[in-house]
């Protein structure tokens, strides 16, 4: 504590005592008093130097010595000359000399002797309240805190209305860690004197350690002279960082989530240039602000920013500190740059101050490193991470003043991360069941729903998905997660307009929400126009059903969708063959509408053929129609076909066909379907075909996959002799193993190879059965969901008319939306 203001007195007495030895100062002995009392020490600390070695006897020109200097901080030379004095000089002291030489001691830890100077004080002059509240200090600096509180409790009891023992519990409260009773007493205090400054300045830094860094600085703006600039600037500090902590905070209004956010970054706005020009004076106060405004950018999703700052604070040579580190390393996720993302979660992790941090700070670092591992394709280290999390969550908290255990919100939270990082790595038979369990388990957690059905949707099956969501909806009314989810679904569903409303709904609420700026990438690509071309390139050994060197390709381009549900389409291809007869060439322009809504397509379109023979048109009318998540049946009908073979078409034949099928698809690993197709060739030809072709899944891993497609086709013609390749009847049983592997992933560009193997038969009437063999090589490269290429070649050994032929098939196929 300060030393009370009437030893300056004290002291100016003594000095005034001895004011003939002292003839010799340049200053009055008066003038000293002021320097003195001003904070000018060393003038009269240089005289008492100098009359301390002319006079060594003179104890008052000692005592002064002594007082000046422990003003001065000088402690060490205030006890050397108490030292000189003797060891029982104490008893017989005056107030203010025995008060310093107690103050000294204490302030260069020296407990016990301080301890022992301010008891004899207390009990030589018992009417000095200094001596009783410097041995309350020392009590609580030296740990023992128990007594220090017990000695200020009782001068409080005994003189409640004394501001002074009031400060001395604030005191002990404060080295006890007690600041809210720290803070009563302070409050005590002021109340008791409210002129009183140190009282004002002990309750301006009490409502500071209490959390209360606000109301402490109001209070200090009003009294602008109590605190240094350097106790304002953390003051100041204090208050941003506790800005930026409620940012957080849920608020009652969406439209209010940013308010605290953007009061806490203008605060550091307004503080990191004015410290800035401070320089050395202010470094830890900016550098501390720099760093806490991290997490302030974080919480109002201003990602790129927190990276810029970082990454500037890095060049500076800075280290960051461990509670920061988090909110970048999710900037840097959010950026889609998980490598970096991870290696500062690992840097957490790794970190042994994270021990004091909140179970659940610890789980947020957690699984924030396993979506790191997730997105930068480390499956096995994610999820070695994830089930460490897991083991450390238990199912149930027991509370201190709860009968019963309640449950773990965060073991639930844990879970459901796992349970989306199987879905993540490609188990998603896995993830769906463990979603379904946990929703068995907690049927009203809205997340683990809504998760469910983002799941079902990945899996072909947004009805279910829809369902769920349904549920959720009734749970949370404006969950924007519900909401975001169920406008993915809708999209699945063709619901447009439904999407639509969601999509901006969401995006109006929350567009700095990832899973909502993903959805409302999806309706823009949705929106575009679509390009598609295919092409193909045979080189056979004179096959009768493609020729030799035959080529094709189709051009179609579709329009953006107009009124949500409606597409215009058009476009053209040629096609061309070299036979035995000559060579075919044929050309075909179309155009078109396309219809899409809940659960059904419709296209329809008109052409113009060309083939060697006049321009010729043609129509086509198809549709698809789903029947739940599982069935789909479908048909079409077309005048002109443009399957007819290229030989026909050579010999001025062509054909009208019709066809329906209907699908099985169990999920997106296993499909079914069978098709029946009719097709009467104007040479009076019938040819009736049917087609079952099969999908299923035998090996699943995060990059790669095993798929056995089996096609089985068989056909049968009414006319025989025809020019072109006109089986009476014939059958194809081919199963064939596709190997697909990812090469290169990340985010939305994926580069993929595949291997395909197949081998079956080949029946013709009047022939007999050969082998079949296949062996094919693609690649498929996608990027930012508007364009697809890929390109495969294959090898196909077979019979035709019982004559083994071989052919060497270049396909491409390309998507392009703008």
């Amino acid at each position: 504590m300060n030393t009370p203001r009437r030893y300056y007195w004290v002291f100016a007495a003594m000095l005034v005592a001895s004011a003939p030895s002292m003839a010799a100062s340049q200053k009055s002995y008066d003038a000293l008093i002021k320097d003195a009392r001003a904070g000018h020490y060393e003038p009269a600390l240089v005289m008492l130097r100098e009359y301390g070695q002319q006079h060594p006897s003179n104890r008052r020109a000692a005592y002064d010595h002594i007082i000046v200097a422990q003003w001065a901080g000088k402690n060490d030379e205030a006890l050397s000359v108490y030292e000189t004095l003797g060891p029982s000089s104490s008893a017989h002291m005056p107030p203010a000399a025995l008060s310093a030489v107690a103050r000294a001691n204490r302030d260069t830890q020296h407990w016990s002797q301080a301890l022992a100077l301010y008891r004899q004080g207390k009990q030589r002059f018992p009417r000095h309240s200094t001596f009783a509240l410097g041995e309350v200090m020392v009590l609580a600096d030296s740990g023992q805190t128990s007594q220090a509180k017990n000695t200020a409790q009782s001068l409080v009891n005994k003189a409640p209305r004394n501001s002074a023992y009031r400060l001395a519990l604030e005191y002990v409260e404060q080295s006890m860690h007690s600041p809210y009773a720290a803070l009563h007493e302070a409050d005590e205090a002021v109340r008791l004197a409210p002129k009183n400054t140190s009282a004002t300045r002990r309750y301006i830094l009490a409502l500071q350690q209490a959390g209360l860094p606000g109301p402490a600085l109001r209070v200090a703006r009003e009294h602008p002279e109590l605190l240094k600039a350097a106790e304002l600037r953390r003051l100041q500090g204090d208050y941003a960082a506790q800005l930026t902590r409620l940012a957080d905070t849920p608020t009652r209004q969406e439209s209010e989530r940013f308010v605290i956010a953007d009061r806490a970054l203008a605060q550091y706005d307004r503080l990191i240039p004015a410290w800035q020009s401070l320089g050395p004076a202010a470094h830890d106060d900016l550098l501390r602000a720099r760093i806490d405004r991290l997490r302030a950018l974080h919480a109002r999703m201003r990602m790129k920013d927190i990276v810029t700052e970082y990454e500037a604070l890095r060049a500076e040579g800075v280290t960051i500190p461990q509670y920061a580190l988090g909110d970048v390393a999710a900037a840097y996720l959010h950026l889609h740059q998980p490598e970096i993302a991870r290696d500062l979660y690992r840097q957490i992790e790794s970190d042994p101050a994270t021990k004091n941090d909140s179970a659940d700070q610890r789980l947020n670092d957690q699984t924030g490193l396993f979506y790191a591992l997730m997105e930068s394709e480390s499956y096995d280290d994610a999820n070695r991470v994830i089930n460490a999390a897991r083991r450390g969550q238990k199912t149930w908290r027991h509370y201190k003043g709860l009968p019963e255990p309640v449950p773990n919100d965060l073991k639930v939270s844990v879970e459901q991360a796992a349970a989306m990082g199987r879905y993540y790595a490609n188990d998603t038979e896995g993830a769906q069941r463990r979603l379904s369990e946990l929703v068995k388990l907690a049927p009203a957690n809205v997340g683990l729903r809504t998760s469910l059905a983002a799941v079902d949707r990945g899996r072909d099956q947004p009805r279910r998905a829809e369902r769920e969501l349904k549920i959720a909806e009734t749970q949370a009314p404006r969950n924007l997660t519900v909401e975001s989810e169920q406008g993915f679904t809708a999209m699945n569903l063709q619901e447009w307009r439904q999407a639509e409303q969601l999509t901006r709904d969401t995006l109006a609420r929350n567009p700095q929400d990832t899973s909502i700026q993903l959805l409302a990438r999806e309706w823009i690509v949705h929106n575009k126009a679509e390009l598609r071309v295919s092409g193909y390139s045979n080189q056979t050994s004179n096959s009768p059903v493609a020729g030799n060197g035959d080529f094709g390709i189709d051009t179609v381009l579709y329009s953006a969708p107009i009124d949500y549900n409606w597409r215009v389409f058009g476009g053209g291809g040629y096609a061309n063959g070299n036979f035995d007869e000559g060579h075919a060439n044929y050309r075909w322009l179309r155009t078109g509408v396309q219809w899409r809504g809940r659960d059904a397509t419709v296209e329809a379109e008109a052409s113009t053929n060309s083939y060697g023979f006049g321009v010729k048109p043609g129509v086509r009318l198809t549709g698809t129609y789903d029947l739940n998540d599982h069935w789909q049946i479908g048909g079409s009908g077309e005048i002109m076909a443009r399957a007819t073979p290229l030989r026909a078409l050579m010999n001025n034949i062509s054909s009208n066909s019709a066809s329906v099928f209907a699908r099985w698809r169990a999920n997106e690993r296993r499909e079914w379907k069978i098709a029946f197709t009719p097709s009467h060739f104007s040479d009076g030809n019938n040819r009736y075909e049917l087609d079952i072709n099969g999908r299923e899944r035998l090996y699943t891993a995060p990059r790669f996959k095993v798929d056995l497609e089996v096609n089985v086709s068989a056909s049968n013609n009414s006319k025989q002799d025809a020019p072109y390749f006109n089986p009476r009847s014939d059958l194809t049983v081919l199963p064939t193993l596709n190997l697909t592997q990812v090469l290169y992933r990340h985010y939305d560009t994926e580069l993929e190879q595949k291997i395909m193997l197949g081998a079956g038969t080949y029946t013709q009437k009047g022939f007999g059965t050969g082998a079949i063999g296949s062996i094919g090589y693609g690649l498929t490269y996608r990027s930012n969901k508007v364009f697809e290429v890929g390109a495969s070649i294959t090898g196909v050994s077979r019979p035709y008319d019982g004559a083994r032929e071989r052919d060497i098939q270049f396909v491409l196929n390309m998507t392009y939306r703008f």
